[in-house]
């Protein structure tokens, strides 16, 4: 969790240049889509609430994948 929130705080902050920002939103996209099951539940519903809408689309997927597990 902690270096999500450290991802969060470069994106937040206002200084950080745009193709940084850029590249942790593609780099977070691709790991929930590829590699979902790395994150737990907790982080995945985490990163579902977040502002910017890339992120939140690619981990419902995720949390959508994970739906029967919890029915299990």
């Amino acid at each position: 969790m902690a270096t999500l929130e450290a991802f969060r705080a470069v994106l937040d902050d206002t200084g950080t240049p745009e193709i940084i920002k850029n590249h942790i939103i593609d780099s977070l996209q691709y790991a929930l889509r590829n590699h979902g099951q790395i994150f737990t539940a907790k982080e995945v519903e985490w990163l579902a609430a977040w502002d910017d809408a890339r992120i939140p689309l690619a981990a419902s997927r995720e949390l959508k994948k994970r739906e029967p597990e919890k029915m299990n």
